[in-house]
């Protein structure tokens, strides 16, 4: 076993440096050597997913993703991949579950906060976004992207009244002229 754990090692190396030089498929086909004699080496697989990944082989990439995620399901790094590659795919609906499980697992993620609401108001998940976007802005209030949604939210929900009082709040204030509004 120990001889196994230093052939890794190896390999990993030279697939460090293969990958750093934009050669995936070699890196891949060294991966999967590996997998051979290791066929549960998660950092094996969940890399030959970041090759494919870089090649734009998207549906090898989510296989060897989920191959991953079944050794280590509560891997955010692994989750935060995934669920890239289904926002690159824009498949919204299967990148919102991973994406608030890592949330779940790691509530300091700000990015994954973001993706979050951006999937909700793509979505049309107005009330969840709502909901969702209003907690975070206690977190980050000043974040533009959670403030967009939240504004959205809001008045996709009919409840313009309160969203122009928040758009008030954080662009100036609102004059209305013959019915037209104007944000100054």
């Amino acid at each position: 076993m120990k001889n196994l754990e230093d052939k890794k090692k190896i390999n990993l190396h030279k697939v460090t440096e293969l990958k750093n030089t934009g050669n995936f498929l070699e890196a891949i086909k060294i991966l999967k050597r590996v997998l051979v004699e290791d066929p549960n080496f998660t950092p094996g697989l969940n890399d030959i997913a970041n090759c494919y990944f870089q090649l734009n082989e998207l549906n090898h990439a989510e296989k060897y993703y989920l191959l991953s995620l079944k050794n280590e399901p509560l891997n955010i790094q692994i989750l935060n991949n995934l669920s890239l590659l289904y926002l690159r795919s824009k498949y919204l609906d299967k990148a919102l579950p991973i994406l608030k499980k890592s949330l779940d697992i790691k509530i300091d993620q700000l990015n994954i906060v973001e993706k979050i609401g951006y999937c909700l108001i793509e979505l049309n998940l107005y009330s969840e976004a709502n909901i969702f976007c209003k907690k975070f802005l206690e977190k980050y209030p000043k974040n533009n992207f959670l403030i967009s949604y939240y504004e959205k939210s809001l008045f996709k929900l009919g409840k313009n009244v309160e969203g122009l009082k928040f758009l008030q709040k954080n662009t100036g204030f609102i004059q209305f002229d013959d019915d037209v509004i104007k944000i100054v």
